[in-house]
C-alpha cells in the first residue's frame, strides 16, 4: 500500500494509492481505531487524521495487530517483530490538498443547454 499525506486544515489527509480490496480495509480499520473518515473522492480514497503521529499509529496497528492475532503475543513484541514489515511501507509526503484548493475551478465550457433538450426546435 502507497500512503501520500498531505496537511490539511489541523490535520492530515492520507490519500491511498494500492489494492481497492486492501483499501477497504485500511478504511475500515482507521475508522475502528480512530473514527477517521473515509472519502472515496481522490485517489483510490482518503482517510483524514487528525495528525501525523496518529498516521504513525495507524500504520503501526495495521501490521502489529495482525502479527498478534497469528502468534498470541504481546503488542510490544509485535511491533519487535514487525518493524521491517512498518518501515517497508512506502509513505510519500505532498501537499495535494492545497494542490487541489488552489487549481482554477473548471466549470462545463461548451455545454450550455438552451433548453430545448433535444425536441428538434429553437425556444
Amino acid at each position: 500500500m502507497n500512503y501520500i499525506v498531505s496537511q490539511w486544515g489541523e490535520g492530515v489527509s492520507v490519500g491511498l494509492a494500492g489494492d481497492p480490496s486492501e483499501v477497504d480495509e485500511n478504511a475500515n480499520l482507521a475508522h475502528n481505531l480512530f473514527k477517521s473518515r473515509f472519502y472515496n473522492d481522490l485517489f483510490n480514497g482518503r482517510i483524514n487524521f487528525s495528525s501525523l503521529r496518529q498516521f504513525y499509529k495507524f500504520v503501526v496497528y495495521k501490521h502489529c495487530l495482525a502479527y498478534m492475532s497469528e502468534n498470541n503475543c504481546s503488542l510490544r513484541e509485535a511491533i519487535v517483530n514487525t518493524k521491517k514489515e512498518i518501515r517497508g511501507e512506502f509513505i510519500m509526503k505532498k501537499n495535494f490538498m492545497g494542490q487541489l484548493r488552489n487549481a482554477p475551478v473548471t466549470y462545463g465550457q461548451g455545454s450550455y443547454n438552451d433548453g430545448d433538450y433535444g425536441y428538434g426546435f429553437e425556444d
